[in-house]
């Protein structure tokens, strides 16, 4: 593996993405969160339109928001009963 390219990077497991991330801790996904946004970065470092692609926002496929609003409505749910 190169340098400075995370070791979760080019970890297998048999969950599927959705289970290893349900599996995880707050603190693990916090963690690959702060990586894949330090990856982003160094991708992004050199590009002279970078400032037009951090600007940019792309919609939701329609699926994809149906299952966000979902998500956080669940999530607004959870905490009210705390």
């Amino acid at each position: 593996m190169g340098a400075g390219i995370p070791p979760w990077v080019e970890h297998r497991d048999e969950l599927d993405d959705r289970e290893c991330y349900a599996a995880m801790t707050p603190e693990e996904r916090l963690a690959v969160f702060a990586e894949v946004c330090e990856m982003a970065d160094a991708i992004l470092a050199d590009r002279p339109d970078r400032e037009e692609v951090l600007a940019r926002i792309d919609p939701l496929p329609p699926d994809a928001e149906r299952t966000w609003l979902r998500l956080v409505g669940e999530s607004m749910r959870e905490r009210a009963t705390r």
